[in-house]
Protein backbone atom coordinates (compact mmCIF):
# COMPACT_ATOMS: atom_id res chain seq x y z
CA UNK A 1 0.00 0.00 0.00
CA UNK A 2 1.39 3.27 -0.96
CA UNK A 3 1.48 5.84 1.87
CA UNK A 4 2.10 9.62 1.73
CA UNK A 5 5.61 11.18 2.93
CA UNK A 6 5.63 11.93 6.40
CA UNK A 7 5.56 15.42 5.66
CA UNK A 8 2.89 15.48 4.05
CA UNK A 9 0.83 13.83 6.62
CA UNK A 10 1.92 16.26 9.39
CA UNK A 11 -0.44 19.20 6.96
CA UNK A 12 -3.58 16.54 7.02
CA UNK A 13 -6.20 16.90 9.19
CA UNK A 14 -6.51 14.91 11.99
CA UNK A 15 -9.77 13.16 12.68
CA UNK A 16 -11.57 14.29 16.08
CA UNK A 17 -13.23 11.78 17.76
CA UNK A 18 -16.58 11.50 18.62
CA UNK A 19 -16.53 11.28 21.94
CA UNK A 20 -14.05 14.43 22.93
CA UNK A 21 -16.32 16.60 20.62
CA UNK A 22 -19.23 15.43 22.21
CA UNK A 23 -17.97 16.23 25.95
CA UNK A 24 -16.54 19.61 24.67
CA UNK A 25 -19.92 20.66 23.35
CA UNK A 26 -21.52 19.39 26.65
CA UNK A 27 -18.78 21.07 28.41
CA UNK A 28 -18.63 24.72 27.05
CA UNK A 29 -22.26 25.02 25.72
CA UNK A 30 -23.22 27.29 28.25
CA UNK A 31 -20.25 29.60 27.70
CA UNK A 32 -20.88 28.96 23.89
CA UNK A 33 -24.61 30.72 24.75
CA UNK A 34 -23.78 33.03 26.79
CA UNK A 35 -21.06 34.54 24.42
CA UNK A 36 -23.69 33.93 21.47
CA UNK A 37 -26.38 36.06 23.75
CA UNK A 38 -23.89 38.67 24.21
CA UNK A 39 -23.31 38.93 20.75
CA UNK A 40 -26.89 38.63 19.50
CA UNK A 41 -28.77 40.10 21.78
CA UNK A 42 -31.61 37.89 21.77
CA UNK A 43 -31.50 34.47 23.70
CA UNK A 44 -33.59 32.85 20.91
CA UNK A 45 -31.53 33.78 18.34
CA UNK A 46 -28.38 32.77 20.23
CA UNK A 47 -29.67 29.55 20.80
CA UNK A 48 -30.51 28.79 17.16
CA UNK A 49 -26.68 30.01 16.35
CA UNK A 50 -24.99 28.24 18.87
CA UNK A 51 -26.79 25.30 17.19
CA UNK A 52 -26.21 25.65 13.67
CA UNK A 53 -22.13 26.52 14.83
CA UNK A 54 -22.39 23.04 16.53
CA UNK A 55 -23.65 21.27 13.48
CA UNK A 56 -20.97 22.88 11.57
CA UNK A 57 -18.27 21.74 14.07
CA UNK A 58 -19.86 18.32 14.19
CA UNK A 59 -19.80 18.01 10.02
CA UNK A 60 -16.29 19.29 9.79
CA UNK A 61 -14.71 17.90 12.84
CA UNK A 62 -12.53 15.66 10.40
CA UNK A 63 -10.88 18.89 9.20
CA UNK A 64 -9.50 19.65 12.73
CA UNK A 65 -5.17 20.07 12.20
CA UNK A 66 -4.95 20.23 16.19
CA UNK A 67 -6.98 18.21 18.67
CA UNK A 68 -5.45 20.58 21.50
CA UNK A 69 -6.89 23.53 20.15
CA UNK A 70 -10.76 22.16 19.29
CA UNK A 71 -11.64 24.45 22.55
CA UNK A 72 -10.52 27.54 20.60
CA UNK A 73 -11.66 25.72 17.09
CA UNK A 74 -15.35 25.04 17.73
CA UNK A 75 -16.02 28.95 20.00
CA UNK A 76 -14.11 30.43 16.83
CA UNK A 77 -17.24 28.63 15.05
CA UNK A 78 -19.33 30.09 17.28
CA UNK A 79 -18.16 33.74 16.81
CA UNK A 80 -18.22 33.56 13.33
CA UNK A 81 -22.04 32.53 13.00
CA UNK A 82 -22.72 35.14 15.43
CA UNK A 83 -21.14 37.78 13.27
CA UNK A 84 -22.91 36.01 10.05
CA UNK A 85 -26.25 36.34 11.56
CA UNK A 86 -25.27 40.39 12.69
CA UNK A 87 -24.57 40.99 9.08
CA UNK A 88 -27.80 39.82 7.68
CA UNK A 89 -29.85 40.59 10.48
CA UNK A 90 -32.86 43.16 9.56
CA UNK A 91 -32.97 44.63 12.88
CA UNK A 92 -29.27 45.57 14.21
CA UNK A 93 -29.82 44.97 17.94
CA UNK A 94 -26.44 43.09 19.73
CA UNK A 95 -27.24 43.15 23.49
CA UNK A 96 -30.22 43.97 25.40
CA UNK A 97 -30.23 46.51 28.27
CA UNK A 98 -31.55 43.88 30.82
CA UNK A 99 -28.21 41.60 29.63
CA UNK A 100 -26.15 44.64 31.03
CA UNK A 101 -28.11 45.46 34.22
CA UNK A 102 -27.63 44.29 37.58
CA UNK A 103 -29.74 41.18 38.65
CA UNK A 104 -30.65 43.26 41.53
CA UNK A 105 -29.50 46.96 43.25
CA UNK A 106 -26.75 47.22 45.54
CA UNK A 107 -28.30 48.01 48.54
CA UNK A 108 -25.30 50.08 49.45
CA UNK A 109 -25.95 52.21 46.24
CA UNK A 110 -28.85 55.02 46.81
CA UNK A 111 -32.14 55.11 44.30
CA UNK A 112 -31.30 57.78 42.25
CA UNK A 113 -27.44 56.35 42.02
CA UNK A 114 -28.94 53.33 40.42
CA UNK A 115 -30.80 54.95 37.98
CA UNK A 116 -28.01 57.14 36.93
CA UNK A 117 -25.94 53.99 36.47
CA UNK A 118 -28.72 52.45 34.41
CA UNK A 119 -29.24 55.48 32.84
CA UNK A 120 -25.16 55.55 31.15
CA UNK A 121 -25.72 52.10 30.72
CA UNK A 122 -28.59 52.11 28.66
CA UNK A 123 -26.78 55.07 27.01
CA UNK A 124 -23.41 53.14 26.22
CA UNK A 125 -25.79 49.79 24.90
CA UNK A 126 -27.65 52.92 22.31
CA UNK A 127 -23.94 53.71 20.86
CA UNK A 128 -22.43 50.13 20.97
CA UNK A 129 -25.82 49.23 19.23
CA UNK A 130 -25.21 51.25 16.22
CA UNK A 131 -21.38 50.01 15.57
CA UNK A 132 -20.87 48.04 12.43
CA UNK A 133 -21.01 44.83 13.08
CA UNK A 134 -17.51 43.77 12.93
CA UNK A 135 -17.01 46.76 15.32
CA UNK A 136 -19.58 45.11 17.60
CA UNK A 137 -18.05 42.12 17.65
CA UNK A 138 -14.48 42.38 18.28
CA UNK A 139 -16.05 45.01 21.36
CA UNK A 140 -17.88 42.13 22.40
CA UNK A 141 -14.81 39.95 22.71
CA UNK A 142 -12.74 42.34 23.85
CA UNK A 143 -14.49 43.85 26.54
CA UNK A 144 -17.69 41.25 27.29
CA UNK A 145 -15.21 38.44 27.12
CA UNK A 146 -11.79 39.70 28.14
CA UNK A 147 -10.20 37.96 24.86
CA UNK A 148 -7.03 39.34 23.68
CA UNK A 149 -6.25 41.02 20.70
CA UNK A 150 -4.49 37.67 19.55
CA UNK A 151 -7.31 35.61 20.86
CA UNK A 152 -10.04 37.75 18.80
CA UNK A 153 -7.62 37.50 15.70
CA UNK A 154 -7.30 33.34 15.75
CA UNK A 155 -11.16 32.96 16.46
CA UNK A 156 -12.41 35.50 13.96
CA UNK A 157 -9.73 34.77 11.19
CA UNK A 158 -9.80 38.82 11.35
CA UNK A 159 -5.94 39.83 11.05
CA UNK A 160 -4.46 41.19 14.73
CA UNK A 161 -3.82 44.83 13.41
CA UNK A 162 -7.63 44.76 11.79
CA UNK A 163 -8.90 43.63 15.01
CA UNK A 164 -6.87 46.94 16.42
CA UNK A 165 -8.57 49.10 13.77
CA UNK A 166 -11.79 48.12 14.80
CA UNK A 167 -10.86 48.36 18.25
CA UNK A 168 -9.81 51.98 18.39
CA UNK A 169 -13.00 52.84 15.58
CA UNK A 170 -15.32 51.58 18.32
CA UNK A 171 -13.25 53.79 21.07
CA UNK A 172 -13.61 56.64 19.36
CA UNK A 173 -17.30 56.34 18.08
CA UNK A 174 -18.44 55.28 22.09
CA UNK A 175 -16.34 58.30 23.16
CA UNK A 176 -13.65 56.63 25.09
CA UNK A 177 -10.37 58.31 25.92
Amino acid sequence: MHRPPPALTAALPVAVDVEPLAALLEEQGGSHLALARRMLGDPEDAHEAVQEAWIRAWSRRGSVRDPGALGAWVRAIVARECLRRLRWRAARQWLSLAAWLPDSVDPALAADDALDRARAVASLRAVVDRLPPRQRLVWGLRFDEGWSVAEIAAATGIGPETVKTHLKRALQKVGAP
